[in-house]
């Protein structure tokens, strides 16, 4: 398990594992695509369980970079190290908190009223258009996500 706060594979100053989740984040968006490709293939089942599958990595996934960036890391050096200063590194370490919490509980109220829809044999069918809608505003939160946590990175350990 040591190896996972050993110098990263990207070449950077962020640990292995940080280069693991970056790496994640930037295919994420793909692999959503893929699932709502899925859903438009009308294979809902395999649609339902890759979602699933890709929400609870995510938080996983959201955590560990929260987490590690604010508990691992020395949070006030690595802030002073950032290529536009601490309180600016600062305030994008919290608007990407923000909005990563934000996409998250988007994304969970989707899969909660889907699987309620559902339930009552209403997806797909009824609320199908609803759940379009639904999931590209949650699309969207995800590029916004993925693109806010790269910035965070980049101007922490790379720049």
């Amino acid at each position: 398990m040591e190896y996972l706060f050993e110098a990263g594979f990207l070449g950077t100053r962020a640990p292995c594992y940080m280069d693991g989740i970056v790496i994640y984040l930037l295919f994420l968006p793909f692999f959503i695509a893929l699932s709502i490709f899925l859903a438009i293939k009308e294979k809902h089942e395999l649609h339902r369980s890759t979602q699933r599958i890709f929400f609870t990595l995510t938080v996983i996934v959201l955590l560990s970079f929260n987490y590690g960036i604010y508990m691992y890391e020395n949070f006030d050096k690595l802030m002073a190290t950032s290529s536009i200063g601490y309180t600016h590194a600062y305030y994008a370490f919290m608007f990407q908190v923000g909005v990563s919490i934000t996409m998250v509980t988007m994304w969970l109220s989707t899969l909660l009223f889907a699987l309620e829809d559902r339930r009552r044999r209403a997806l797909p069918g009824l609320y199908s258009k609803s759940h379009k809608r639904s999931g590209k505003r949650v699309f969207v939160a995800i590029l916004f996500s993925v693109v806010s946590i790269e910035y965070v990175y980049w101007i922490l350990y790379i720049a």
